[in-house]
This record gives structure tokens, C-alpha cells and sequence, in this order.
């Protein structure tokens, strides 16, 4: 070949060769311009699962937990308004702190009573009689400006002795006016023996309850005997044991003297009391029983035994008879 003729080739390669390398360099430096200028932005493929025999590493029964959905977070933070402490509950809670130490202190010294311990004790004790003795001072003086409170002014025994003498009176009249209505309607056994000592201090006692108020007092002797103030009783014969299981009460407790009020309309009864008893005991027995069944409504004997709550003995109970004593 003639390589005149090739040199000329040659040169034409050469240049159309650093022409394109010009060019390339020409589009790499645009491109590196365009970059700056605004990034490219990846793009995500679509995910491509890997073939499972690409994955034994994984096992044959492995399986990925599903991704956790984020916890969406409160746009915005709820804020709970607190109520405000009251005067009351600041004194409430130093109050339970003071009796816990105080509690605290008598345990402390009780199981280990060094001088130390029962002196701190001793302070917190005298601190608590001292809170004691200043609420006592204020409530005396407070209660001055409350007289519906007033135990004195709403019916109890006043402190005073001439005001105990004016009281006592009025109460005395107001159980014997009591009494003397109650005698209307009810009457009142009385069970006796007449070997019984006890029996020949009640008989008198009972008489003149009798001739005060005017009760019809019906006369059972449980051994067939009889009384001075009382000659017309007459033999128990099971009265006394129907009495004591009406009233609940077990008869071999059923001991003489006793003194039971009765209706006679109703034949309904209620123990006044076993045992002797003065006049004027009787009179206040029979008075509260009233007093207390009724509620304190008020006195009077207006369906008295019903307040009462009497036992239905179902017992020869006859009419009234005032002022004389009866053998049913």
C-alpha cells in the first residue's frame, strides 16, 4: 500500500476523532450545568420480589410482620382544668396528717417506749388537747347565739337548782296527767307469790299507784296465796306463763314481783318491770313506754298500747274499773 496515500486518511480519522471528543466534552459539561441548576429527582422502580429459592436464607416458613402504621399525633393536647382546693380541704388534709403522726407516735412509743419516744407522744397529745380544749371554748360561745339548740331551753334539766326544782315539777305533772289518762284504757297485772318477801314490798308500793292514777291492777298469785293489799287474787293457773311467752320472755325468767300493763280492748300487754319497784319508778316506766313508742307526739292515751307496740296475749282481761283491784 502506499502509504503517501494513507497519511492523508490518517489526518481525516485523526481530526473527525478530536471532533467528536470535543463534542462529548461539550455535552458532559452541559449536562454538569443542567445538574447544578436543578437536581435530579429520583425516581422509585417498582419493586422487583426477589424468586424464593434466591432467599434461602430466610426459611422456608418466614414471614415478615406487616409495617406499622404511625401513630397519628394529637393535633393538639387537651388540658384538664383543676379545681381549685377549698379552705375546707386544706383543713381536712392537715387534719388526717396530724392524727397519722399523732397514730405514728403512740405506735412508736408503744412498741419501743424509750424516753425519746414517749416524750414525742406526750407533746403530740398535749398538742391535741389543746386543739380539743380551744373547740370547746368556741362552741360554748357559739351555742350562746343559738338557743334552738339549747339543750336547757328545748326541754332538758337545766344545770340551775331552783330551775331543776321548776323543772322537775312541771315533768312530774305532766306523767301523773299522763297516768291518769293511760288508767282510761289499760289496767295492770300484777304477779305475785305469796312466800315472796319482795312481793310484800311491791303490794303496798302498788296500791297507792293505784289509787293515784286510777289503774285497775289485776291481781294473779302464782302458788294460790294471797296479800293483804291484794285478798281477791286469784291462782295463776298457766296465766303467767302465757304473760312471758306473749312478752317473749322465757318462763323459767319470769320472777315475781312483776308489773304488766295491759289494753283490754286490744288484750294486747308490755312489761313494766320485775322486781320491786318504788311508786314513783312505776309512774316513770310506764311514762317512757308511752313516751317512746309514741315518739314524744305528745301525751294522752289515744291509741297508746297501738304505739306501744304491745304483745296480743289473748288473756281474760276485764272492763275497767278504777281504783279497785280485780281478778281477771
Amino acid at each position: 500500500m502506499n502509504l503517501h496515500a494513507l497519511r492523508p486518511r490518517q489526518a481525516r480519522i485523526r481530526a473527525r476523532a478530536g471532533l467528536l471528543a470535543t463534542a462529548l466534552l461539550s455535552c458532559n459539561l452541559a449536562v454538569q450545568a443542567q445538574g447544578a441548576q436543578s437536581p435530579l429527582v429520583a425516581v422509585d422502580e417498582p419493586a422487583v420480589e426477589t424468586p424464593y429459592w434466591r432467599r434461602a436464607r430466610e426459611g422456608w416458613f418466614w414471614q415478615f410482620d406487616p409495617p406499622v402504621a404511625p401513630k397519628s399525633m394529637p393535633s393538639e393536647a387537651r388540658l384538664v382544668p383543676v379545681a381549685p382546693i377549698s379552705d375546707d380541704d386544706r383543713d381536712l388534709a392537715a387534719l388526717d396528717d396530724f392524727k397519722q403522726r399523732l397514730e405514728r407516735a403512740l405506735n412508736v412509743a408503744t412498741q419501743n417506749p424509750s424516753e425519746a419516744n414517749v416524750m414525742r407522744y406526750l407533746e403530740m397529745l398535749t398538742l391535741a388537747r389543746q386543739k380539743a380544749s380551744v373547740f370547746a371554748d368556741v362552741a360554748q360561745v357559739v351555742a350562746v347565739r343559738m338557743p334552738w339548740i339549747d339543750g336547757k331551753l328545748a326541754g332538758g334539766r337545766p344545770a340551775q337548782p331552783n330551775a331543776q326544782r321548776a323543772f322537775d315539777s312541771i315533768q312530774m305533772q305532766d306523767r301523773d296527767q299522763l297516768l291518769r289518762e293511760l288508767a282510761q284504757t289499760h289496767g295492770l297485772y300484777f304477779f305475785f307469790r305469796r312466800n315472796c318477801a319482795y312481793c310484800h314490798v311491791q303490794a303496798p308500793m302498788l296500791r297507792q299507784f293505784q289509787e293515784k292514777y286510777g289503774f285497775t291492777v289485776y291481781a294473779v298469785s302464782l302458788d294460790g296465796g294471797s296479800l293483804p293489799d291484794f285478798p281477791g287474787a286469784v291462782r295463776s293457773n298457766g296465766l303467767a306463763e302465757s304473760v312471758a311467752d306473749a312478752m317473749g320472755v322465757p318462763s323459767q325468767h319470769f320472777v315475781v314481783p312483776a308489773v304488766v300493763l295491759a289494753r283490754p280492748a286490744t288484750r294486747e300487754v308490755v312489761p313494766v318491770g320485775f322486781g320491786a319497784m318504788t311508786m314513783d319508778e312505776m309512774a316513770d316506766r310506764v311514762a317512757a313506754i308511752v313516751r317512746v313508742r309514741e315518739g314524744g307526739a305528745g301525751r294522752g292515751s289515744r291509741s297508746a298500747m297501738a304505739a306501744l307496740g304491745g304483745y296480743d296475749a289473748d288473756l281474760p282481761i276485764p272492763a275497767h274499773q278504777p281504783g279497785r283491784a280485780t281478778a281477771p
